[in-house]
């Protein structure tokens, strides 16, 4: 043994030692020793922001560090959550939505029977109520005008895809299938492309301008297409999902055919959306059963991160969506509790829950006791400090800003004292059905409910016709 080699071990231990304790004094640290470098790694906690920038630059931690920074004082905010206001106006189930672009207080709800509803959830009754077409008029996506926000893009079951407004003024029709075999499932309009996107019930996507002159209508995948579109970034590229397990990115300028696609990214079950991220920089898909992917540009072909979350498909309920907060990297879904999924517990709520997009983890799980529903949609608005959700026909607005529920308290005290009608947030509200074990509420049966509609008539004619024919007959026996 080398003289002195027992003294050097124990001294560069003693050293160590007394540094690791020096640093943990001072900045709360961990020392990590890493392969045979022997370097150590700080990595700093319970920092602010500006703790976690100086860190970033002496070197000590990654972007990654700077984003949880961010997240972390929202995380708190979003724990102290609650619902602000419900709203039952439909008959049906809810399904699709969304914030008015420069309101962020008013939003558009649309339900399966075709209704639509602009809601603005701050005041009691400042509403516009627009009657559907019933059974086989679900809107299934729709999306404000930015150009012209007292007007939406919609797609139905009953094969339109349209423009209007919310006082019946004006139509614009781009398209439409006149057959009930065929419908539009799926919508997106790009401002800076000018150009309209729909897919359908078979897998082909139409694409038009906004004047209604069409581009391209073609099968582009082998069935339903379920969520379209464009990059907020990018205007030139789109996403196409589909319940052929796949989700394609195209190139709108070089589309010609099934084949012409960018990239494909294949799944293991049926997709329900692919939302790009608001700087377009990551795509986020959910699938119909427990798979939440993060694929990141430019190359798209290498998965991101991958959450597993229960939220299976379900043919009564609206499809489950993930989708991006505006501002922070969060990502937001409803639970479906699923005795079969890993990690299961008896009793297992059904909750709102966020993750962190960059860990995958989840940060905060929001539940009402009066609301205990399956929520399928959710969305924050615009400002970042609302939040609405679709629990069957139930629209419901969470929040976290105090002042908020001040003004509503004060409303409602004053309402009460001069003994005032509350209504509800709609001047129209549809008859609510009652609902059966043998309910229908699948868009394919509402489609084949309508074409017994259509034929019934056509038969009661026929009859008719050879009633006459008969009278006829006998009148001439007679003479």
């Amino acid at each position: 043994m080398a003289p002195g080699g027992k003294t050097r071990k124990s001294s560069r231990k003693q050293v160590d030692l007394k540094t690791k304790k020096e640093l943990t004094k001072k900045h709360e640290i961990e020392l990590k020793i890493q392969g045979n470098t022997k370097k150590p790694i700080i990595r700093w906690q319970n920092k602010n922001v500006l703790h976690t920038l100086y860190q970033y630059q002496a070197g000590c931690c990654t972007t990654n560090n700077i984003k949880q920074a961010i997240i972390k004082p929202f995380q708190e905010k979003l724990a102290t959550y609650r619902i602000l206001r419900t709203s039952s106006p439909f008959d049906r189930r809810v399904t699709s939505m969304a914030w008015h672009p420069t309101k962020p207080t008013t939003m558009c709800v649309a339900s399966k029977s075709g209704d639509f509803l602009l809601w603005d959830y701050e005041k009691l009754d400042h509403s516009q109520f627009v009657r559907g077409l019933g059974k086989g008029g679900s809107i299934p996506a729709l999306k404000f005008d930015i150009d012209s926000p007292d007007h939406i893009y919609t797609v139905s079951v009953d094969g339109l895809v349209l423009r209007q407004d919310f006082e019946g003024r004006s139509r614009q029709v781009f398209f439409n299938t006149n057959d009930w075999s065929f419908w539009f499932c799926s919508l997106d309009v790009s401002f800076k492309a000018n150009l309209v996107v729909a897919g359908d019930n078979v897998g082909k996507v139409c694409l038009f301008t906004r004047q209604g002159e069409k581009v391209l209508t073609d099968r582009l995948h082998k069935a339903k297409v379920t969520h379209c579109e464009f990059n907020p970034s990018c205007d030139w590229l789109l996403a196409t999902a589909s319940v052929d397990k796949t989700v394609k990115l195209w190139d709108v300028r070089m589309m010609k055919d099934s084949k012409s696609f960018v990239h494909c990214l294949p799944h293991e079950k049926p997709i329900n959306s692919a939302y790009f991220s608001p700087d377009g920089s990551r795509l986020l898909t959910t699938d119909q059963h427990v798979d939440i992917r993060i694929y990141s540009g430019p190359y798209w072909s290498d998965t991101y991160n991958t959450i597993v979350h229960p939220h299976r498909f379900y043919q009564h309920i609206t499809p489950f969506k993930a989708t991006w907060h505006p501002v922070h990297d969060i990502i937001v879904i409803g639970r479906y509790p699923d005795s079969s999924f890993p990690g299961y517990r008896d009793g297992e709520c059904r909750t709102v829950d966020m993750f962190n997009a960059n860990t995958g983890k989840i940060i905060c799980q929001l539940l009402d006791p009066s609301a205990s529903g399956i929520i399928s949609l959710n969305m924050f608005n615009p400002k970042t400090d609302a939040l609405v959700s679709a629990m069957g026909y139930h629209i419901l607005v969470w929040t976290g800003d105090e002042e908020a529920f001040e003004k509503r308290q004060k409303v409602m005290e004053s309402l009460r004292a001069n003994s005032s009608n509350i209504g509800g947030p709609s001047t129209y509200r549809r008859p609510r059905r009652r609902r059966d074990n043998n309910d229908e509420d699948d868009d394919n049966d509402d489609v084949s409910s309508m074409k017994k509609k259509i034929k019934k008539p056509r038969q009661s004619k026929a009859k008719e016709e050879k009633e006459n024919q008969k009278v006829k007959i006998k009148g001439k026996k007679s003479k």
